[in-house]
């Protein structure tokens, strides 16, 4: 009788979800797009159409990308590198994005450079307008500077200083180490981060939407399509454009990785610091850096003071009038906000967590597949995501009844409070996977097999031994995932309802309606208890860890 082996189980469980649940809505895109054509109309207008709004998202990426980058690696040298009094201001103000929905810079952005704009209307009693791709761009790279910052400086503690020293006894010039041992060792970072910001730029509606104007991007073009037009087969048509360039670059900077490997025999920890260097290089990152938090500061210190300000432009009266209209209001899609964001992190983080052992110590079927499949997610716009949802998921069945087993008895997901949690998960598990890989490293597998020459189990080994190595794996992406699905509104726009709405989904409804005071005041509500929260958990996870010390 062969011994039932629940890992393994557990394992192929998942695997077959992640075909489901990633795999097919991004194939039923394309047949729903492109299959039968018959049905289809006209392709070649449907893709004719669609191409000046790539060329927008393309070319808007292509400006935010290399900026957000040369933030990132400012603040990189600067909080991490270069003693400065400065570090305290900026930590807490780079961090600020990430509490915050994407889109919410919109709202400060029309209170300084609108029409009534403090800048352009009341100092410099200017009338021009704020719409339109420079404002766009603007957004996405005050927003997106903080998320390269954030996976640039991850390569400090990974850095070996001592290669640095070496080079600088044998008299090597501080820029020629900065350009050719400093900047190489960082370049998995600095690879991973620009092909996150320009993966960011190409999905975000929000911006364009809001700030865009006649400007709109084919991420915009698609919301448009779908809620304005209600036309899903040209949503589909204009998603496989978008997919194609954001599928490519993610493809190619993974096997670009996969060539150059950038190993150190020692690591540096997070506090390493310069003694020796380059003064330009230095003044540089801490300008950049400097002007960049300034930006952000007053960005957010704007949406507070538009928060309790009676009515931007006109009236600056301070009131408390907005924070009470949304506090009368039905609270409780917050409250949808936090159970979502925390069961999707709890899941989201085991599920990935869990693959990544399976994939680096297991020899089972279809592990490369699966993780393929995990990560695929991290390269499919969120907004386009969401679109292979709704044409997967109105048939029974998991979506494949609409191919076979058509008489089958219904269990439709579209519709259903739990298709948004699921989505989540699946699009989220990529955190827990790539978390759980950099710390597998570290783990020494003989632990694992000195546990099986005591006679321990699998099961056990990986409950009782592995589980608790790869912990500081599994609080990394909760907190990630936590912050990140409070703010999310892309993958679910199209898939929430009235009874599951989400607190961001209100805030984006209100600032397109031009309620600017109470939208104001929802972001930092949310922000508010988005912090709280996290914090929360911090304090729980300390709590824990020095109960077991």
């Amino acid at each position: 009788m062969v011994k039932a082996d629940p890992m393994k189980a557990g394992y192929y469980i998942l695997a077959s979800a992640l075909f489901c649940f990633t795999a097919l809505p991004v194939l039923s895109v394309f047949l729903y797009g492109l299959f039968p054509l018959s049905a289809r109309g006209d392709l070649g207008s449907m893709i004719f159409r669609s191409l000046p709004f790539l060329k927008n998202s393309i070319f808007i990426a292509l400006i935010v990308t290399p900026a957000s980058v040369l933030i990132g690696l400012a603040a990189t040298l600067a909080v991490h590198r270069f003693s400065s009094p400065l570090n305290r201001f900026f930590k807490p103000v780079l961090l600020l994005s990430l509490i915050h929905p994407p889109f919410v810079g919109s709202i400060a952005f029309i209170m300084l450079f609108g029409k009534r704009g403090l800048i352009t209307h009341d100092l410099l009693r200017l009338d021009v307008s704020p719409y339109g791709w420079q404002g766009i761009a603007l957004l996405q790279f005050l927003g997106m500077g903080s998320m390269a910052y954030l996976i640039i400086s991850s390569s400090v503690g990974k850095t070996n200083s001592h290669i640095e020293a070496a080079a600088r006894n044998l008299g090597i010039p501080e820029g020629k180490i900065f350009r050719d041992i400093t900047l190489r060792t960082m370049y998995p970072e600095l690879s991973s981060a620009a092909i996150l910001v320009f993966l960011a730029s190409m999905a975000d509606f929000g911006t364009p939407l809001i700030i865009g104007g006649p400007f709109q991007t084919l991420a915009s073009d698609l919301y448009i399509q779908i809620t304005g037009l209600y036309d899903m087969r040209s949503a589909s048509v204009s998603g496989i454009l978008l997919l194609i360039p954001c599928i490519a670059l993610f493809t190619y900077q993974r096997r670009l990785n996969r060539r150059k490997a950038y190993y150190a025999m020692a690591l540096s920890d997070g506090s390493i610091r310069y003694r020796h260097y380059s003064r330009p290089v230095r003044a540089a990152a801490l300008t950049i850096t400097l002007l960049y938090t300034l930006f952000i500061f007053f960005k957010y210190g704007f949406i507070f003071v538009g928060a309790f300000t009676e009515h931007w432009g006109y009236d600056y009266t301070l009131t408390l009038r907005h924070l009470v209209k949304v506090l009368q209001k039905d609270l409780s899609p917050f409250v949808n906000s936090v159970q979502l964001a925390f069961f999707t992190a709890l899941m989201a983080s085991t599920a990935g967590v869990f693959l990544s052992y399976a994939v680096k110590r297991k020899k089972w079927a279809f592990l490369t597949l699966s993780d393929v499949l995990a990560t695929l997610p991290a390269a499919v716009p969120g907004i386009l995501l969401g679109i292979g949802y709704l044409v997967t998921f109105k048939y029974p069945v998991l979506g494949i009844g609409r191919f076979v087993l058509k008489e089958f008895p219904p269990f439709i997901l579209l519709g259903t409070g739990i298709i948004i949690y699921i989505i989540c998960i699946f699009r989220y598990m990529n955190v827990g996977l790539r978390t759980g890989y950099a710390l597998l490293e570290h783990i020494n597998p003989n632990i694992e097999e000195a546990a099986r020459n005591l006679g321990q189990s699998e099961n056990r080994i990986f409950a009782g031994v592995i589980m608790p190595l790869l912990s500081p794996a599994f609080r990394t992406s909760f907190f990630k995932i936590f912050s990140t699905t409070m703010t999310t509104l892309g993958a679910i726009i199209f898939l929430l309802l009235p009874s599951n709405k989400v607190a961001v989904q209100s805030i984006f409804q209100i600032i397109t309606s031009s309620e600017r005071g109470v939208a104001a005041s929802m972001a930092l509500l949310l922000s508010l208890t988005t912090a709280l929260m996290l914090g929360f958990f911090r304090l729980l996870n300390y709590l824990v860890t020095k109960k077991r010390l």
